[in-house]
């Protein structure tokens, strides 16, 4: 069996954001580090970053019909890796717009990590806009259902809370159109959507 030299990408990711998310538990006194959640996003960031393996693997990984799809695995693994790095920079304390740019970015890579998955499955092609623009949206939301179980519902970050998780919702729901956009575009050229 011959070994594909993609599959460093999304090993890499998930590799550096263990190690920033242990790290981020372990080290004490860390302002940026307080009340989010570090021990709680130790075990569900690595779980969500290899559900789409998982899946994949049961599904279609046994057949061995298809090659694995490191890339989409690797775009849907980013958003988790920039959200803990964003943290340890504090970035999202120290500059104003990256909120905002971040859940816009993050549920675009994840969508269109998505939407490569979906891609090869979905006909007519059309589809897989609507189809990864609505996973992204129910995604966001379940997001930022987890944010407000996270911080809000204790009071953390109430104050423009609920300004706050429309914008979010709508960044992140525009994100996964963009993303459905352009992976029906990329499949509806004729292009590998595994890349």
């Amino acid at each position: 069996m011959q070994h594909d030299r993609r599959a460093w990408f999304p090993a890499l990711i998930l590799a550096v954001t263990v190690a920033e998310l242990v790290a981020a538990v372990v080290v004490p006194g860390v302002e940026q580090f307080e009340d989010k959640g570090w021990a709680v996003r130790l075990v569900v960031y690595p779980a969500l970053m290899l559900l789409a393996p998982a899946i994949w693997w049961l599904v279609r990984g046994r057949r061995g019909a298809r090659p694995v799809p490191y890339v989409a695995f690797g775009l849907i693994m980013l958003p988790f890796l920039s959200d803990t790095t964003a943290n340890w920079l504090d970035l999202f304390r120290e500059v104003g717009w990256w909120d905002d740019l971040s859940h816009f970015a993050h549920w675009f890579l994840l969508s269109a990590g998505i939407g490569l998955l979906l891609a090869p499955h979905v006909r007519p092609r059309w589809v897989v806009v609507p189809l990864v623009a609505g996973i992204g949206a129910v995604l966001a939301l379940g997001w930022e259902l987890g944010e407000y179980a996270l911080f809000m519902r204790t009071g953390k970050e109430a104050g423009g809370a609920y300004r706050d998780t429309l914008g979010d919702q709508t960044l992140g729901t525009t994100g996964a159109l963009l993303a459905g956009l352009l992976v029906w575009w990329r499949t509806a050229r004729g292009s590998s959507p595994n890349m």
